[in-house]
C-alpha cells in the first residue's frame, strides 16, 4: 500500500519553488550585467561591482602626468608577496612605484619606493582592505602610510614621501580616478 503526500506539503513545497525562481529571474534581470560609465571615464560593470580598469592603467595616466613617478612594478598572483592578488575579496590588480624623489640604491629588482596602487572587484572589498591597512599602519609607527581611496582603488604611499609629495600624489589619483 501506497502513501499519498498530503495536500498541503505539495502546495507548499510548489509556492518554495516559485519562489525561489522568482528570486533567480529577478537576480539575473536586475542584478546582472549592467553597465554604467563612471565619471573618471572608466567602464565600470556590475556583475559583482567589477571594474575595467587595473592599477597599471591608474598609474599609466599618473604617469603621464607627472614625472616624479619612476620605475613600476606590476605584480601578478605569482609575484605579489602577500599572495592576495586574485583571491576572494581580494585585489584583482596591484603595482608598486618609485618615487625619483627617494634614493632608490638599497631597493631590490623588483621592489620600488614610493607608492602601492590596488584595485578590487567591489567598494566593500576595498573598504575591508583600507581598513585593514589603516589599522596596520596606526599600530606602530614603522608601518605609517598615507592611504587614499577612491572608486574601487587604493593608493598608498610609503612613510618616505613628505606631507607635501603625498598631497600631490592625492590630488593626481583623484583627477585620475574623478
Amino acid at each position: 500500500m501506497s502513501k499519498k503526500t498530503p495536500l498541503y506539503i505539495l502546495i507548499t513545497t510548489n509556492i518554495i519553488i516559485i519562489i525561489l525562481l522568482s528570486v533567480m529571474v529577478f537576480n539575473y534581470l536586475f542584478l546582472g550585467k549592467t553597465k554604467k560609465v563612471s565619471s573618471s571615464g572608466f567602464t565600470v560593470e556590475n556583475t559583482k561591482s567589477t571594474t575595467n580598469y587595473t592599477a597599471e592603467e591608474i598609474i599609466n595616466k599618473m604617469k603621464e602626468k607627472s614625472s616624479n613617478i619612476g620605475k613600476v612594478v606590476v605584480y601578478t598572483e605569482e609575484t605579489d608577496s602577500n599572495k592576495l592578488l586574485g583571491r576572494p575579496n581580494q585585489y584583482t590588480s596591484k603595482i608598486q612605484f618609485a618615487d625619483n624623489r627617494v634614493d632608490q640604491s638599497h631597493v631590490e629588482e623588483n621592489d620600488a619606493i614610493g607608492g602601492t596602487i590596488e584595485v578590487f572587484n567591489s567598494k566593500e572589498d576595498m573598504e575591508k582592505r583600507k581598513n585593514y591597512i589603516e589599522t596596520i599602519s596606526s599600530s606602530a609607527s614603522f608601518f605609517t602610510q598615507y592611504i587614499y581611496a577612491k572608486d574601487y582603488a587604493i593608493l598608498r604611499l610609503e612613510s618616505d614621501i613628505t606631507p607635501e609629495q603625498a598631497k600631490e600624489y592625492e590630488n593626481l589619483f583623484y583627477e585620475v580616478i574623478k
